[in-house]
């Protein structure tokens, strides 16, 4: 079943933790999933405190993490709006690092999680598996007035298809227009809507909707609003 997430009510529920190291960071839900959901995705917004310090750490599930809003590094990497990270299950990336500004990503996963697993304390716990890790070039995100102007849909590949799946592009379409998502055999897709409007199944999903497209459910046809779409496509290994 396609699960679907808006930013607007998740706002509603949002809460600030802190982390043990003293790090602080707004929580937004989008999509979560009871335990018994044979699929159970999760998607939510981070909004991590300026100048502050998530530490190196894995989980125990694949995940996508989409840079939304602010400056600041992953590991040696600096990151902004947009940048794409893929991280395998038991795969240890960071530290995770805000700019003065804070820093604001999506965290993606097929399944739901229970949580970071810090390093090296939780070393123990990390089993022997092909590690993954992956960043993609940066996208500019298209100005409001820019989208709505466009003449053509634009499809920008962030991360290239892989063996298993991987893959990730951004999707650029004119305003009112429909538009296939690049097709590439691998896991469930997670749709994030970066700038403009995605209409699917007679819902309007604004900027930093998500949405979670199972394997085995038909790819939907992409449809812009009048606003013209600009909506990243992320695909998980099969």
């Amino acid at each position: 079943m396609i699960r679907t997430g808006t930013l607007e009510k998740a706002r509603a529920e949002r809460r600030h933790h802190i982390l043990p190291n003293g790090t602080g960071y707004w929580r937004n839900g989008l999509i979560a999933s009871p335990p018994e959901d044979a699929i159970a995705p999760q998607a939510f917004l981070v909004e991590q405190d300026p100048d502050t310090v998530i530490e190196p750490h894995f989980h125990l599930e694949n995940e996508f993490q989409v840079i939304v809003g602010g400056s600041g590094s992953l590991g040696r990497h600096p990151v902004g709006p947009v940048s794409v990270h893929y991280a395998g299950a038991h795969t240890g990336y960071g530290p995770i690092t805000a700019g003065s500004d804070g820093l604001s990503y999506f965290t993606l996963r097929p399944r739901m999680d229970s949580g970071a697993q810090f390093l090296p304390g939780a070393r123990d716990k990390m089993q022997r598996v092909p590690k993954r890790h992956l960043l993609g070039r940066a996208v500019r995100p298209c100005e409001i007035s820019d989208l709505a102007s466009r003449q053509e849909s634009e499809v920008v590949t962030v991360l290239e298809p892989e063996a298993d799946g991987i893959s990730a592009w951004m999707l650029r379409l004119t305003a009112g227009g429909a538009f296939a998502a690049p097709v590439h055999p691998g896991g469930g897709r997670f749709l994030l809507v970066i700038g403009g409007v995605l209409e699917l199944n007679g819902d309007r999903l604004p900027r930093l909707s998500t949405v979670f497209v199972p394997a085995q459910a038909p790819a939907p046809q992409l449809r812009a609003g009048n606003e013209g779409l600009e909506v990243l496509v992320l695909q998980f290994p099969s």
